[in-house]
């Protein structure tokens, strides 16, 4: 008996040490910011200021820089976004800048991904770093119930003591950042080598398709993204990010989803942008020195795009009609002039 109360006793300390050893090591990673998506100071800085948000993942993360878009608008936006981000992460992020700041405009950054990208397949890679962003016990307690299922909370818990572990190594070695210095207003400058493009586009083209399979669950949470912004009296505006030319030539059914978003957006009474589809985008955004990969932009062609965006804006706000600079469908942009020409 009391060999077995001494086992007892050795197992109830040895895992109150992991307890222990694992909070510490949490602590580390979530009161500091040593990953590029952690901005929970600078968004708690701003809060009560913030007129527009820009929402979406890796594309608008790369692609949409908010120091343009306020010198050219003189307002005050944030990119809330994030890779893989799903729609779970996008609706917890935006219902809380929402709810604390005066937003006028809302971007909703959407792409093909957005409707066909599975979460139960994927894991959860995308709601991870949320637990980073978000600031408070209760906040990332909430956010682990909503978005996690009981089988992903090892991984969760694997990458709060994983990450914590690399931080304190950081402490340790005097390169701890309490505050990102990475991230500006969400977006992400990262200077990355970009990737030679393909430019045989009559030889490429249609030569892929995407499946053409929507997920109910990212309707279902666009859905509920556009009535969040609604009820919160903000703008909504649903925008596809410039990929590269070579991507646009290589798929043949990108048609599917634009039509489907034009109708969604129609249901909803919401602007619709395709800026793959804006007739000045193949000159001022040019495959040659625009992007990093077929479809992020690098930081040269998100200040461009940026500026495009602006001015889009600019025609919302104003009442103007836009449509005219936008063809009609990825069909008529691909037999417009020379467009497959290399």
């Amino acid at each position: 008996m009391h060999s077995f109360k001494r086992i007892l006793k050795i197992v109830g300390v040895f895992l109150l040490a992991v307890v222990l050893l694992s909070v510490m090591f949490a602590e580390f990673y979530l009161q500091g910011e040593n990953f590029d998506y952690q901005d929970a100071r600078e968004r708690d800085r701003l809060a009560g200021k913030v007129t527009v948000l820009i929402c979406g993942a890796s594309y608008t993360m790369y692609g949409i820089q908010p120091e343009i878009l306020n010198q050219r608008l003189g307002i005050s936006s944030y990119n809330v976004t994030g890779a893989l981000m799903t729609m779970e992460g996008r609706y917890t992020l935006l219902k809380k800048e929402l709810e604390r700041n005066p937003v006028h405009t809302v971007v909703l950054e959407v792409s093909v991904d957005t409707l066909i990208r599975d979460r139960t397949a994927e894991g959860p890679e995308g709601d991870l770093p949320i637990l980073g962003r978000l600031s408070g016990v209760g906040e990332r307690l909430s956010y682990l119930h909503s978005a996690f299922s009981l089988s992903e909370y090892p991984m969760a818990y694997y990458d709060l003591v994983s990450k914590g572990i690399e931080s304190s190594l950081r402490f340790i070695t005097g390169k701890y950042h309490r505050e990102n210095s990475e991230m500006k207003l969400g977006y992400l400058r990262v200077k990355k080598d970009s990737r030679e493009l393909p430019t045989n586009y009559q030889d490429i083209y249609g030569l892929r398709s995407l499946p053409e399979e929507i997920v109910p669950e990212n309707e279902d949470g666009l859905e509920r993204l556009v009535s969040l912004c609604k009820e919160n009296g903000a703008t909504v505006i649903l925008v596809v990010t410039p990929k590269s030319k070579y991507y646009n030539c290589l798929y043949a059914n990108l048609d599917y989803f634009d039509q489907w978003y034009r109708s969604f957006a129609e249901k909803h009474g919401v602007h619709y942008l395709n800026f793959n589809l804006d007739k000045e985008k193949t000159t001022r955004l040019p495959d040659s020195d625009s992007y990093y990969d077929e479809t992020h932009m690098n930081i040269k062609g998100s200040a461009e795009f940026t500026k495009m965006l602006s001015s889009a804006l600019q025609d919302i706000w104003k009442q103007r009609n836009y449509a005219y600079k936008y063809f009609d469908s990825y069909s008529a942009l691909r037999w417009s002039d020379h467009y497959l020409d290399s």
